[in-house]
């Protein structure tokens, strides 16, 4: 694991004493692997590996996983498009992610 990742929401929070509707919570920061896409899956987009990346994080982290967090990666936000836990070796989460806005 090489890269470190931090998952967040937006939610209802409370900022200088004034309530907001749109306030970004950490949740946790994870070490992560991302591996290289296959040249068959890879399209004549350059960016593909930092515009649909996937994640690899351990399996037991300190919270669960919500499907609805986002993941903060190299300055750059990702929306969650896929979770898979390993149930059966329980050793690793596979998470398919997007890029925001893209």
């Amino acid at each position: 694991m090489r890269e470190r990742i931090t998952f967040i929401s937006y939610g209802r929070g409370v900022v200088n004493g004034v309530p907001t509707s749109n306030t970004e919570t950490e949740h946790m920061t994870v070490w992560a692997e991302v591996p290289k896409t296959p040249m068959r899956e890879a399209s004549n987009d350059l960016g593909i590996r930092t515009e649909k990346p996937t994640f690899i994080v351990r399996f037991l982290t300190d919270e669960d996983i919500e499907p609805t967090w986002r993941i903060k990666w190299r300055g750059s936000e990702y929306e969650i498009t896929g979770l898979d836990p390993d149930y059966q070796r329980r050793d690793i989460t596979t998470i398919t992610a997007k890029k925001v806005g893209s």
